[in-house]
C-alpha cells in the first residue's frame, strides 16, 4: 500500500453526521490497505469539558482527548472487521502496517493533535500526501463566517502558519490545522489536501489522487 495517510477528523463521530461516518467505512472497505488516525470529536470535548470544570491541568484534559481518539479508533477497526490492538505509538502503527498493510490508530501523546499524528505516521511510511477528512470544505482567507471569505485552493506551509497566528483571524478559529502539523509537513515535504466529509465522492478522489474539491497545503 503506497497510498496517502487519512486524518480522519473526530466532528465526523457527532450523531447529527452518523451517515457520513458510516458510509465512509462502506467505502474504505474497499480500499486496498489504509492508514487512518481518527480524532476524538464531541465525546473528547464533553470528557475535557467535564475535567476542567474540576480543575484538571492542561496534561490530563490531554490524556482524556488521546483515550477518546483510541475509543473511535477501536470502534472504526471493529466496524471494518479489523482484530488488531489500536497502535499506542507511530512505531507500534509501522510494525502493524508492515504485518496488515492496513492500521487504525488515534492519539499518541500530550501536545499532540491527531491531525500531527497523521504526519508523523506518514514521515515514517515514506508516505508523501495526507487527506485532512474534516467538517470544512476548504481554507478560507479569513472566518467562513464572514462576508466575503474566499476559498483557497492552494497555500504554501509558511502562508498557512501565517493565517493561523493572524491576529485578524484568530488563534485556529475555524482552521482545520494546527502549526505543529504543518511544521511536520513542511520539513518532509508532505502534500496536505483538506477535504469535507460531507462529499464521499470527492473525500475518495482525493485519497485515489484524483480531481478534488478542497484546498491543497503544498
Amino acid at each position: 500500500m503506497s497510498g496517502p495517510v487519512i486524518s480522519l477528523g473526530g466532528s465526523i463521530f457527532s450523531k447529527i453526521d452518523e451517515k457520513y461516518l458510516l458510509e465512509f467505512l462502506e467505502r474504505i472497505k474497499r480500499v486496498d490497505g489504509y492508514a487512518l488516525v481518527v480524532g476524538g470529536g464531541p465525546m473528547a470535548r464533553d470528557e475535557i469539558s467535564k475535567l476542567r470544570k474540576i480543575g484538571a491541568k492542561e496534561y490530563y484534559l490531554d490524556m482524556m482527548g488521546i483515550q477518546a481518539t483510541r475509543l473511535n479508533a477501536t470502534l472504526v477497526s471493529l466496524a471494518l472487521g479489523n482484530l488488531m490492538e489500536v497502535p499506542r505509538s507511530i512505531d507500534e502503527a509501522v510494525r502493524q502496517m508492515k504485518l496488515y498493510e492496513r492500521v487504525i490508530m488515534g492519539g499518541t501523546e500530550p501536545g499532540h493533535t491527531t491531525d500531527a499524528v497523521s504526519l508523523l505516521l506518514a514521515e515514517a511510511l515514506s508516505r508523501d500526501t495526507v487527506v485532512n477528512v474534516t467538517n470544512v470544505d476548504y481554507l478560507y482567507d479569513r472566518d467562513p463566517k464572514l462576508k466575503g471569505a474566499k476559498k483557497i485552493e492552494k497555500i504554501s506551509y509558511s502562508s498557512a502558519v501565517e493565517m493561523i497566528t493572524s491576529e485578524k483571524r484568530g488563534a485556529g478559529a475555524n482552521f482545520p490545522l494546527d502549526i505543529l502539523s504543518l511544521n511536520i509537513a513542511r520539513r518532509s515535504n508532505i502534500r496536505i489536501k483538506i477535504v469535507s466529509f460531507r462529499s464521499p465522492k470527492n473525500v475518495f478522489n482525493a485519497i485515489n489522487n484524483r480531481k478534488f474539491d478542497g484546498t491543497t497545503v503544498l
